[in-house]
């Protein structure tokens, strides 16, 4: 029990940090090179992999959390009063949103890899 609860707390930090830095981005050459949403989709990667590590749906369970932290996201910004937002809609945000949740459920849906 306590190690899903940790899951869901895990997924919903990893949700609220790639929040504030995936729109983090470098201009070289006129190309606008989007490190932070990269940064995100690997921390992303390297979380799943190692909740399914740990138990058989930690997957599930960090998706859980991330998509809550979401959705309290989209909740402070609908009922902000100044209408602050983290994840616009723009391709960055969809991108992370898409991205991440993809990883996730890539990895929650996967064979696990735990020893029977």
């Amino acid at each position: 029990m306590l190690i899903r609860v940790a899951l869901v707390i895990v997924g919903a930090y990893l949700c609220l940090v790639g929040a504030l830095v995936h729109r983090q981005a470098a201009y070289a050459h006129g190309v606008t090179w989007p490190w932070g949403l990269v940064l995100v989709l690997g921390a992303t990667i390297a979380v799943v992999r190692a909740a399914m590590g740990v138990t058989r749906l930690g997957g599930a369970w960090l998706g859980l959390g991330w998509a809550a932290a979401l959705t309290g996201l989209q909740l402070w910004y609908q009922y902000s009063p100044g209408h602050s937002y983290l994840v616009t809609t723009d391709w960055l945000g969809w991108a992370f949103i898409a991205g991440c949740l993809g990883v996730i459920v890539v990895g929650a849906v996967r064979t696990p890899s735990l020893e029977q």
